[in-house]
């Protein structure tokens, strides 16, 4: 996601925001105030609100055709041995591309770059540019070779329990063969959208993720027969679609008139700047795959299927994350960042609190709905072909246990933001090289009792860890954190989410002979026990007077003011 911070200087308070009789408005006039500094900017609304609308449907279709993949994914693959396989050897590449990517590109290097725009010094903003991506040719290209030639060494390394079966060993080193040079195209790929981002150029690189999801979907629809490519159609659509990704941005660069031009000044003070800047987020990004690694390693222990169910129960674990609590972040982290650089902390104080309290808010129906009926969910989208209704009870059980830490996890990507509004952006890091440490022991302590239930409950505990080391390392920067204010509103959230448990698990188990009786039913039977739950958490929410309610509105309308990429996976 791009994390290029706007510091402009603080606005004057508007008349009343801090009175007690306009208290109870506080968040809707935060989240207003926010969005209608992004939508405003320089004379740039009109052409802005048309990017907003385009990514917002290129990210609708994204997670549209995200579901389309992972179901048929479930339907051909299942939690078979090849599909575990699979899974497990892709964390390794996943972990690699992560720390060159887009994320980790933009925090870096759309500043600099945009800094030499505004400057008017283009030529030597392409310059950089093409040293970077130079860069990135020479350095990602010599590791991908690497990791290709040694394949076979890492797979020992990492999945020692593969090698007890020659079939399965041989698989995990060509599928990891096939996708690590996805790691070299990524990283090109993130210096390409850090141009277009620079150039306000958003449409493209929000519509590759939806042919990256239908390349992947033609290759297993074609390719996935029992007497065709198996799961290596998976492998190479997913190689297939991410070059496609980036022969598209590629294309989409001729909009900005950058011929890219293989440049070694690797001496260059600002590509040693970018490069500088690119380490606390890249060691961030690591930490958080790294621990991906770790539970996979563990899962091989538990059975040929462990990891399969855990990576199935994460995608629908990610939704509210991916559609809600990063883009709240992301709305409030300039103004965050404004009032930080005023040094204004009650105002940053109050929009960190809004940003918190509306974020439980959102996340709360998903984890009630999760907790209460996991198996809604996941027949719907899974339970289908090669998915049967055994792996369903095995993955509604892991997604009870990633749903325990759901609230801790996106609210930390709010405290994550202030941190880097305060430009603190290292403290989180220390607290997750702790984090490190406590998966790893956590994994190797519960797995042998709870197999893949253990292993996501340790990702749940870590995360409940992080979110009070963050709340603690918040406190000591800002002396408090409005934490009445976020328990209050916790406890009256909690209660609203406690109803509509009740009434999503009343009606479920009212239909849930009528659900078995084909697709039609069981969608009829899903989308009636969540859209009964959800009224009853309106309905209660504005009831006993969650203030968060007020605004949701103006979230869900506006919540691709600022273009944001989330996780493209559905």
């Amino acid at each position: 996601m791009c994390l290029a911070r706007r510091t402009a200087q603080a606005d004057v308070v508007t008349g009343g925001l801090r009175t007690a009789e306009n208290r109870g408005h506080l968040p809707a006039r935060i989240v207003a105030q926010a969005i209608n500094e992004q939508a405003s900017g320089a004379g740039r609304g009109k052409r802005l609100a048309l990017a907003a609308v385009i990514v917002a449907t290129a990210t609708g279709g994204s997670r549209i055709a995200g579901v389309a993949r992972q179901m048929l994914t479930a339907s051909v693959y299942g939690v078979g041995v090849q599909f575990n396989t699979f899974t497990s050897v892709s964390a390794i590449p996943n972990l690699i591309s992560q720390l060159v990517a887009d994320a980790a590109v933009s925090a870096a290097f759309v500043p600099v770059f945009t800094s030499l725009l505004t400057k008017g010094e283009r030529e030597r903003a392409y310059r950089l540019a093409s040293a970077l991506l130079s860069f990135m040719l020479v350095v990602v290209g010599a590791v991908t070779v690497l990791l290709i030639f040694g394949a076979p060494l890492v797979v020992r390394l990492f999945y020692p329990e593969f090698t007890h079966s020659a079939y399965v060993d041989t698989l995990a080193v060509n599928l990891l063969r096939i996708l690590i040079p996805t790691v070299l195209i990524f990283s090109v790929s993130g210096v390409v959208i850090g141009v277009l981002y620079s150039f306000e150029r958003f449409t493209m690189p929000a519509v590759v993720s939806i042919v990256w999801n239908l390349v992947i979907i033609t290759f297993i629809a074609l390719f996935s027969g029992q007497h065709s490519l198996g799961i290596y159609a998976l492998a190479l659509g997913t190689l297939a679609g991410t070059a496609a990704e980036l022969v598209m941005l590629i294309v989409a660069l001729r909009s900005v008139d950058f011929h890219w031009r293989l440049v070694f000044q690797w001496r260059d003070p600002l590509l040693r700047h970018v490069l500088v800047l690119m380490l606390p987020v890249t060691i961030t990004l690591g930490i958080l795959n790294f621990n991906a690694v770790v539970d996979f390693f563990f899962a091989q222990f538990v059975s040929d299927h462990a990891a399969a169910e855990i990576n199935y129960a994460f995608r629908l674990y990610q939704l509210p994350q991916g559609m809600f609590a990063i883009a709240i972040g992301t709305v409030l982290f300039p103004t965050m960042s404004r009032f930080a650089a005023a040094n204004d902390i009650e105002r940053f104080r109050e929009t960190l609190s809004v940003g918190v309290r509306q974020i439980l808010f959102v996340s709360l129906p998903f984890i009630a709905w999760f907790m209460a009926i996991p198996e809604a969910a996941v027949r719907l989208i899974y339970q289908h072909g090669a998915f049967v209704s055994g792996d369903t009870a095995r993955v509604s059980g892991v997604l009870v246990f990633f749903t325990l830490g759901m609230a801790f996890s996106n609210a930390n990507i709010m405290f994550n933001r202030g941190f880097q509004s305060l430009q603190r952006p290292w403290l989180p890091l220390y607290v997750g090289l702790i984090n490190l440490g406590l998966n790893a022991l956590l994994d190797w302590a519960l797995y042998p009792s709870l197999g893949a239930r253990g292993i996501v409950l340790s990702t749940s505990l870590v995360s409940a860890f992080n979110f009070v080391a963050l709340l603690l390392l918040m406190r000591r920067q800002i002396r408090r954190v409005d934490g009445r204010r976020i328990v209050v509103a916790s406890a009256k959230i909690g209660l609203a989410g406690a109803v509509l448990a009740g009434s999503s698990f009343a009606v479920w188990h009212a239909l849930h002979g009528f659900a078995q009786t084909g697709l039609g039913p069981l969608l009829v039977a899903v989308v009636a026990a969540y859209g009964v739950g959800a009224a009853a958490y309106l309905a209660t929410a504005k009831l006993i007077g969650v203030e968060e309610l007020s605004v949701v509105r103006l979230l869900v309308r506006r919540r691709a003011v600022a273009p944001v990429t989330g996780p493209d996976d559905a």
